[in-house]
């Protein structure tokens, strides 16, 4: 999927920022449905944060303080399933290895594991 596919998919825009005005990758304003990203990242990077940034749209501010590992968590997983939703479109699903798939994308086996491995199964379910 595209970046202007997803834009268009998730009714946002993008507001870019330098490394020299921010230190960070990205965030969103859900309220405004801006998702702001540094341009000065790796294209396949950009894609990961702007998956993970469009995590939290549903996610109500308010509580990101109190709720910031349940809420950045969920956005990692919607991230996960995003990606895998794409990567299953050249890749047949019966030689799925999540492994290389976390490697392929950059994705910590340490955190990232359970979470690939229950999103590609709720994947699977849906089309198997």
């Amino acid at each position: 999927m595209t970046e202007s596919e997803l834009l268009e998919q998730f009714n946002v825009s993008i507001c870019e920022f330098s490394s020299s005005q921010w230190s960070r990758n990205g965030f969103i304003d859900p309220i405004n449905r801006v998702v702001y990203i540094n341009g000065d990242l790796d294209p396949e990077i950009r894609l990961k944060v702007i998956l993970h940034e469009l995590g939290h749209l549903e996610h109500n501010s308010k509580d990101y303080e109190r709720l910031h590992e349940k809420y950045e968590a969920q956005a990692n997983r919607n991230m996960i399933h995003e990606l895998l939703v794409d990567y299953l479109k050249s890749t047949d699903i019966y030689d799925f290895n999540w492994v290389r798939f976390a490697t392929q994308y950059d994705i910590s086996t340490t955190w990232g594991e359970a979470m690939i491995q229950d999103e590609f199964r709720k994947i699977q379910q849906t089309v198997i």
